[in-house]
């Protein structure tokens, strides 16, 4: 879903073809998809070391999702209606993001307070 105010496009290879290409060229967004090989059609050693490039961006941003679907069962959508499944998943969040705090507290614990001499 893109909004209009994107000025690239991460995603990966199931969204990678010639007319997704033509549209992002057409509103002036970077193309960052994912390409993948064909039947008697490889991917080359360019476009693997292009999507390994694009990959450290999208890990950042597929890392929170597989949280979710792994932790939280959210696989699928469980409610009707975009609001109910708008909440679950900022609950998820709010779980997921308490839980990293909780990890990182344990880790390194509270810094020292700073003197305000």
């Amino acid at each position: 879903m893109l909004l209009g105010d994107e000025t690239a496009l991460y995603a990966d290879a199931a969204y990678s073809s010639q007319k997704n290409r033509q549209t992002l060229k057409r509103f002036g967004i970077k193309d960052q998809v994912q390409r993948k090989g064909y039947r008697d059609h490889p991917l080359s050693k360019s476009d693997m070391a292009r999507n390994a490039e694009i990959a450290v961006t999208r890990s950042g941003g597929e890392r929170p999702f597989a949280t979710y679907k792994r932790v939280y069962g959210l696989q699928r959508t469980r409610f009707m209606g975009l609001q109910k499944n708008l909440t679950f998943y900022g609950v998820a969040a709010i779980a997921s993001n308490i839980q990293k705090a909780a990890k990182f507290l344990m880790l390194y614990g509270l810094p020292e307070p700073a003197s305000t001499g």
